[in-house]
């Protein structure tokens, strides 16, 4: 009996633990969106950016490489407890493991490529730029660079600020260029679909960061799809 309440049990604490960590990307997105100034102002400059974007993640996957040992593809437990007390920042073993399980959407063991991108994203929005510069004191600039533009993307598209992108706010963005044909709605409907990936009608950080990378076009050979970028 004590195992089955257990059983059910766990995904309770999953959707505790992602909810808490929403939270507190929604509170570090607010907090950031006080102290910066806006860094795009329509749907068109961000799609310009996506070749840079390629090419920050492609500096991205170099140091991946780097913290891949065994070059399998994966970084494993041992290779990440490396990389992370690298990191130096204050979370306990528990909270690193949530924060990891937070990141991965496809329950394989180890962090892959997109998931390192994703959780060193996150970590350098809640801890700020001490977390690149460990990582690689060379390429932090590129690092900062880079997340600074995507985090600041999502921030365009989420309208109220709640860290919680809606399908309205996509297609109020994608249509406010008064001098442009409005976007039909069967191509947002089909953007934000590629967007919430959990299929609960709302896209986080994380869920934007992982469309963006496979919109930049850069993916290994086990990544996802070839769905159509915006």
């Amino acid at each position: 009996m004590g195992m089955v309440a257990s059983i059910c049990m766990e995904p309770i604490k999953r959707r505790r633990v992602e909810k808490d960590l929403d939270d507190k990307v929604a509170d570090a997105l607010r907090e950031r969106t006080r102290s910066r100034q806006r860094t795009f102002r329509s749907v068109n400059s961000i799609t310009m950016r996506l070749p840079r974007f390629k090419e920050g993640l492609s500096d991205i996957k170099d140091i991946f490489d780097q913290h891949d040992e065994d070059s399998d593809g994966t970084i494993d437990n041992e290779e990440r407890q490396s990389f992370l007390s690298k990191l130096q920042v204050q979370m306990s073993e528990k909270e690193m493991d949530n924060l990891h399980h937070y990141c991965d959407i496809d329950s394989r063991s180890g962090i892959q490529f997109q998931e390192f991108v994703v959780l060193l994203c996150l970590m350098y929005l809640l801890f700020g730029p001490d977390v690149t510069r460990r990582v690689s004191e060379f390429e932090s600039a590129k690092l900062n660079y880079i997340f600074d533009e995507l985090i600041d993307a999502f921030i365009f598209f989420d309208k109220d600020g709640d860290g919680k992108m809606k399908r309205k706010d996509v297609t109020h963005r994608m249509n406010e260029a008064s001098h442009q044909e409005r976007t039909p709605s069967h191509i947002t409907a089909q953007l934000f679909k590629e967007m919430d990936l959990n299929r609960n009608g709302k896209v986080n950080l994380k869920e934007f960061l992982y469309s963006m990378i496979r919109w930049a076009g850069l993916e290994t050979e086990d990544d996802g799809s070839n769905e159509a970028s915006p």
